[in-house]
């Protein structure tokens, strides 16, 4: 068969010669290079000091630390997603246009952006917990325990990075799933939040599943934030980098990386078989000029309302406060 097609053939050819050079290839070196010591000699010291429980409790911080936020990022992101798309597909939002630019900034923008805008917002001397709360008011949240510098404001910031890949995919589902199975259940008696529930949710597990999925590896892979907002709080992405620029220690570096792929492999076997143990398929998709089954009580919209609409205008001052502060450099 591939030999009667040669332009199939040339592609396959290519791709998986790409693939070997550029993913396969690199990533035994990685993996190798984390089991051997630049003399050449076989080592796991690098993965003992987080797995052994006789070792220093701070490498071991640093694993559940890396853990909590990507757990926390992924699942808040996706709430967070979750709620702007099911507010844009079956709500009627005002400037409806300008909420869904406003909730795809965060895809085209770098990251550190949104910390630097938080600094400024929320650090020490920022807008809200200096000028306005400290000095305004004489509330010095600092002294009554908040800190922007450490998990909280890490998982924030991570949170409002990347809720709109949750968003985006969450939103494309929304739009497809047929409104007619919903009104059956109505018919049949079925509550709204019971429609949601047994409905609505079920059908977007695979969604759900791969939103929890790219932005837990997101959160885990990301540089940027951590070395912002981080502050005494240590992950494995900003080990993995003072290893190599700092340390010059290869080995290590590349032990790290390992360490910080294998929680990313196992949520991803934990996604593929959460998803497979059933099928998700409807008959027939959204037909045309059909609206979108409204399942929101009158009280549930306005509180989502409220919420999407504080997010959006919060990630519209981040950048429109880091903008200016480009302009101003």
């Amino acid at each position: 068969m591939l030999a009667q097609d040669p332009v199939l053939l040339a592609g396959l050819l290519v791709c998986g010669t790409f693939i070997l050079i550029f993913i396969v290839w690199p990533l035994g070196r990685v993996i190798a290079q984390g089991f051997f010591t630049p003399e050449g000699q076989f080592s796991l010291e690098q993965f003992r000091r987080y797995i052994d429980p006789t070792s220093s409790r701070h490498y071991r911080l640093i694993f559940f630390d890396t853990m909590q936020m990507g757990t926390l990022s992924a699942l808040l992101g996706t709430a967070l997603g979750f709620s702007f798309a099911y507010s844009y597909v079956n709500c009627a939002i005002p400037c409806k246009r300008l909420v869904h630019l406003v909730a795809l900034i965060p895809t085209i923008l770098p990251p550190f952006s949104i910390a630097i805008a938080a600094i400024l917002l929320f650090g020490r001397n920022g807008l809200v917990t200096r000028r306005l709360l400290a000095d305004g008011i004489g509330v010095d949240v600092y002294r009554l325990g908040f800190d922007l510098f450490g998990m909280i404001g890490l998982v924030f910031v991570q949170t409002i990075t990347f809720f709109s890949v949750a968003y985006l995919i969450l939103c494309g589902m929304l739009e497809r799933l047929d409104p007619a199975l919903e009104e059956a259940a109505e018919n049949l008696g079925a509550s709204r939040l019971r429609i949601v529930r047994t409905v609505t949710l079920p059908l977007l597990i695979p969604g759900i599943a791969g939103s929890l999925l790219l932005l837990f590896v997101e959160s885990l892979a990301d540089l940027a934030n951590p070395l912002f907002i981080a502050g005494n709080t240590t992950v494995l992405s900003t080990q993995v980098f003072i290893a190599i620029n700092g340390e010059y220690d290869q080995q290590k570096g590349a032990a790290l990386s390992l360490v910080l792929l294998l929680p990313t492999l196992t949520v991803f076997l934990l996604q593929r078989y959460w998803v497979s143990r059933r099928y998700y398929v409807t008959v027939t998709g959204k037909g045309a000029g059909q609206a979108p089954f409204d399942s929101i009580a009158p009280g549930m919209r306005a509180v989502l309302l409220a919420a999407c609409a504080l997010v959006a205008a919060i990630v519209l001052y981040f950048y429109v406060r880091y903008g200016f502060l480009r302009l101003g450099n």
